[in-house]
C-alpha cells in the first residue's frame, strides 16, 4: 500500500522531481533549515538522467520500475492484508513492475522481534519458515481447552494446528503473545523447523460469531473481487461484525478513490459467492443456518430439520437460490 502511495506522489510530482535532478538540488517543499546546504552537498547536476527519465515518463505504463532502474532484481515489501488492496491499476507495484521482477514478502514477525522468514521451497509470499535469530518462538494451541501457560515448542507442533506465535527477543529477554493465528503448513526437511502460513488476528470476534472464521487473506481476496467487479477503486477498507440482523455476517467498510459505482449493490452478493467458494467452513455454515432458521420458523428441533429434495416455499427458495455458487 505504501509503495502504490508513494508512486501516487512521484507522478503527481513527476515534473518537479525531474527538474531537481536536472539542477541538482532539494525541492524546496520541507523546511529543512541549516540540513539542506550539508544535503545540497551530495546532489550533483544531472542533465543526462533528467532527459533519460523525461523520456520514459511518469510510473502509468506496465515494466515502468525496470526502463527506470535497469539492474531491478527483485521488489521485497508488504504483500498481504491492505497492502492488497484495489488501488488504480497504473500504481499497482506488480503493473509498475512488470512481469520480470518477482515480488517477495519480507518477513513475518513483529517490529521487536522476527518470527519467520520466506520459504523459497515454497510460495515466499504466503510460506514462512520459523527462525530463532531474533529470539525464542513459541506457541500456544488456540483450539485447545488447556490454560494458556501450557507453551508449545516447535518440535511440539502438528501440521494443520492452529496456534498463537509467543516470542521472547533476545534485546532485553521482553516475551509477549502475537494475538496472531498461524497453521502449520509442513516441515521443512533440511532442519525440520515449520513452515507457517499467516491466518488472521486471534482476538476476531467474527470468528466466534460464526463459530468458524474465514482467514483474513480470504476476506481480502473477497472484497478485491467485488471492487473490481462493481464498487470501484478502494484506497482501504476494514472488516466489522454485521449483527444488525440475522444472520450475522461479515460487514466491509471500505474508502474509495472515485465515485461508486452503480452495480455496487451487486457486491454483496459477490463477496458472499467468493467466501462460500473460497472456504469450506463457511460453505458450512451457511447449511448450519439454513438448519436453524427452519427450526425456529417451524418450532422444530434440529433432527427433525431436512433439506428438502423440492422445494416449494417461496421464502426458503429464495434463500438457498441466494447462496448458489454457480449455475449450469
Amino acid at each position: 500500500m505504501y509503495s502504490c502511495i508513494f508512486m501516487q506522489y512521484v507522478e503527481d510530482e513527476w515534473p518537479l522531481l525531474v527538474e531537481c535532478i536536472e539542477k541538482g538540488v532539494i525541492p524546496d517543499v520541507e523546511d529543512l533549515g541549516d540540513l539542506r546546504a550539508p544535503l545540497e552537498e551530495h546532489f550533483t547536476p544531472n542533465p543526462f538522467r533528467a532527459a533519460e527519465l523525461r523520456e520514459i515518463g511518469p510510473p502509468r505504463i506496465e515494466g515502468w520500475a525496470i526502463r527506470v532502474w535497469p539492474d531491478l532484481k527483485q521488489f521485497i515489501g508488504i504483500t498481504g492484508g491492505q497492502a492488497a488492496i484495489s488501488v488504480p491499476k497504473r500504481h499497482k507495484v506488480t503493473h509498475l513492475l512488470g512481469p520480470s521482477v518477482p515480488i517477495q514478502s519480507h518477513g513475518y514477525g513483529s517490529a521487536e522481534c522476527g518470527v519467520a522468514k520466506p520459504y523459497h521451497e515454497g510460495n515466499p509470499n504466503t510460506d514462512f519458515k520459523v527462525g530463532f535469530r531474533d529470539g525464542v518462538i513459541e506457541f500456544l494451541d488456540v483450539r485447545s481447552d488447556e490454560p494458556s501457560e501450557r507453551v508449545l515448542s516447535v518440535w511440539e507442533l502438528a501440521i494443520g494446528g492452529h496456534y498463537e506465535p509467543v516470542v521472547t527477543t533476545r534485546n532485553g529477554l521482553w516475551r509477549y503473545r502475537l494475538a496472531d493465528v498461524i497453521t502449520v503448513k509442513g516441515f521443512a526437511p533440511d532442519d525440520g523447523l515449520p513452515v507457517i502460513n499467516y491466518l488472521h488476528r486471534r482476538d476476531d470476534s467474527l470468528g466466534v460469531a460464526f463459530g468458524v472464521s474465514c482467514t483474513e487473506s480470504q476476506l481480502t481476496d473477497a472484497i478485491i473481487s467485488a471492487a473490481q467487479r462493481s464498487i470501484g477503486q478502494i484506497v482501504a477498507f476494514t472488516i466489522v461484525l454485521d449483527d444488525r440482523d440475522t444472520p450475522i455476517t461479515y460487514g466491509y467498510l471500505v474508502e474509495l478513490a472515485g465515485d461508486l459505482r452503480e452495480d455496487a449493490r451487486m457486491a454483496t452478493k459477490q463477496t458472499f459467492e467468493h467466501l462460500i467458494t473460497a472456504s469450506d467452513d463457511y460453505r458450512l455454515v451457511v447449511w448450519q443456518e439454513y438448519h436453524k432458521q427452519k427450526c425456529e420458523r417451524m418450532n422444530v428441533t434440529v433432527g427433525q430439520v431436512k433439506v428438502p429434495v423440492v422445494v416449494f416455499d417461496p421464502a426458503t427458495k429464495e434463500w438457498l437460490l441466494e447462496r448458489v455458487v454457480k449455475e449450469l
